[in-house]
């Protein structure tokens, strides 16, 4: 099938308010139909002012796509023309043409929520609709390199290995002069060898390696706590640093919470590491100080920082 793609023309308006009351009547049967048509004056006013993008099939339009200030206010496709690939052209077009897009969805809409996902957006934050009482996701497209998120599980016994390898090394790195070689190899043999990791993995913790085209370049973990969510690991290679892949993993991360239905991420840095900082510059807060003594003579003396999605 045959898509064109091109801008929107005053024209279009009587074809694109059908094609979006139809589209929102079906995809938020939770919502009365009554809501749409009480606000079908205002939104065809609205989208006089933004940028808009509208797909035809045999001349007939078919879709659309709304924007403002690198919003996405809507996409909506002919409900007999769903399911052919016209919403994943224009939201294609519409993140070539924008490094950085957001969007609110409705928790409900499932079917959107994976739509979403499947092309980048990644989950931010939720809150609740004031006019529907409806709980909403704020999602969020970086069109800046991919990195890709692979969750370790005890039954990847070469992965858990190579994690083991790489966790070993980064720590090793970070820590050796902060702490000095002698505790820091004795917190990777309690924390981050082999049998360490597979532990970990049976009592509720969950492993990512994160990767970007030339293979793995660091590693997160998490698990429920008191909660909230417990980001317990969150370590880049030292050649991996400074391209904003810290911030694209703790994105992932929230995600990661919002989805469990946490609104709280918690977790302990070391007084002396300057990775602090980054976690305030990320919006973490102080919550505590506290000193924890893990044996052979040694301690944790730590910071300990909330964040609030």
């Amino acid at each position: 099938m045959a898509f064109v793609i091109r801008e929107f023309i005053p024209k279009d308006i009587q074809a694109l308010m059908e094609i979006w009351l139809q589209a929102n009547c079906r995809a938020h049967s939770f919502i009365p139909s009554s809501y749409w048509e009480e606000n079908y004056e205002y939104v065809s006013r609205e989208l006089l002012k933004a940028e808009i993008l509208v797909c035809e099939v045999e001349e007939q339009i078919a879709g659309f796509i709304g924007m403002q200030d690198g919003f996405i206010a809507g996409l909506f496709v002919r409900i007999e023309k769903q399911g052919q690939g016209i919403g994943t052209a224009l939201l294609k077009e519409a993140c070539r043409r924008h490094e950085e897009l957001s969007l609110r969805v409705y928790e409900k809409n499932e079917n959107a929520v994976r739509f979403y996902k499947k092309y980048g957006f990644l989950l931010r934050e939720s809150d609740t609709d004031a006019e529907t009482g409806e709980t909403e996701y704020l999602m969020r497209y970086t069109g800046k390199k991919e990195l890709l998120f692979e969750q370790i599980t005890l039954q990847d016994g070469r992965r858990v290995e190579e994690l083991s390898q790489l966790a070993s090394s980064v720590v090793k790195e970070v820590f050796d002069p902060m702490i000095g070689a002698e505790q820091n190899d004795y917190m990777i043999h309690l924390f981050q060898t082999v049998p360490a990791i597979k532990g970990q993995l049976e009592n509720g913790y969950t492993y990512y390696m994160v990767k970007d085209a030339s293979g793995d370049v660091g590693f997160l973990a998490f698990y429920p706590r008191d909660g909230m969510l417990y980001l317990s690991k969150f370590y880049l290679k030292s050649s991996a640093r400074g391209r904003g892949y810290a911030g694209r993993m703790f994105d992932f991360v929230k995600e990661k919470a919002v989805e469990a239905g946490y609104g709280k991420i918690f977790l302990n840095v070391n007084k002396k590491n300057p990775a602090a900082a980054v976690y305030r510059h990320m919006g973490f807060q102080l919550l505590r100080e506290e000193k924890n003594d893990i044996g052979n003579g040694f301690y944790m003396d730590d910071y300990v920082f909330l964040y609030q999605i």
